[in-house]
């Protein structure tokens, strides 16, 4: 399957509706706001010391930007939404973890015909896409849970105290009371495929090693990333996010294709 990335998505994004060329126009700005403008500009400070947040004007919309120094001079730089960065790495780690694995299931040997080379690239470079896209998806779905759940939302057990929520808290119980409504419900092969994608990266960033019956010791998390759908697991996430934020994961009609790839280089010396 054949996955179009995405379109990147600011945090914040506000609607105009006049021409932005005529902000200011005739109106006289305060001399106090004139100076902290000036102070601001010279100072080695960012706009946080002064309680301040930036926005610029991008396509006739107000969006949040962060300044940032290089050397002594102020950068500008869009504050973009997590949750479609770490979607787009995990649909741009997808083309190639699927090639990867194709050429791997083609250039291993057979336990009866054992008659082609070991190939530790083949496996090593399947695995680093695989992990890098079901690390991201997870990413995807704890920052957008995080950024949809005020701060003073409680979390309380049975007898009403506070605790920690897990993502599937998160997810499944904390979301569906803020928007009114629940994912699980409605999409349930959505769903499991939401929870196998958060199973299988709590296992690949907590792997260790298990010998209780053989001296091979990740063997199990391994072949669970071969046989893993991948496309199912973008798209049930895309399902989710979209759920509650619809629009947020929209594909880029650009016609260009971005993708990952593992690059072998060789010292010329």
């Amino acid at each position: 399957m054949h996955l179009t990335h995405i379109k990147l998505k600011p945090t914040t994004k506000i609607d105009l509706n006049f021409d932005t060329s005529e902000i200011g126009k005739g109106i006289e700005s305060p001399k106090s706001a004139i100076e902290e403008s000036k102070e601001y500009l010279k100072s080695n400070k960012h706009s946080d010391f002064y309680s301040k947040d930036l926005m610029v004007v991008v396509d006739q919309k107000l969006i949040y930007v962060f300044d940032y120094f290089i050397g002594k001079e102020k950068i500008l730089i869009p504050e973009i939404n997590p949750s479609t960065v770490f979607y787009s790495n995990a649909v741009m780690s997808h083309r190639r973890l699927v090639s990867f694995k194709k050429d791997l299931f083609e250039n291993s040997p057979t336990v009866k015909n054992f008659n082609k080379r070991i190939n530790l690239n083949l496996f090593g470079n399947f695995f680093q896409l695989a992990s890098n896209c079901i690390v991201n998806l997870q990413a995807a779905l704890e920052s957008f849970a995080n950024r949809q759940i005020p701060d003073n939302h409680p979390f309380l057990d049975v007898n009403g105290k506070e605790f920690e929520p897990s993502i599937f808290h998160k997810l499944d119980k904390a979301l569906p009371e803020i928007k009114g409504k629940k994912f699980k419900s409605k999409f349930r092969k959505y769903n499991f495929l939401v929870r196998r994608v958060i199973e299988l990266r709590n296992e690949i960033i907590h792997l260790t090693p298990i010998e209780e019956t053989t001296n091979t010791k990740y063997k199990t998390t391994y072949r669970k990333l071969l046989s893993f759908d991948y496309a199912e697991a973008i798209i049930s996430v895309e399902q989710l996010i979209n759920f509650y934020e619809p629009g947020l994961i929209e594909k880029c009609d650009c016609g260009k294709e971005f993708y990952y790839d593992i690059e072998e280089r060789y010292d010329s010396k």
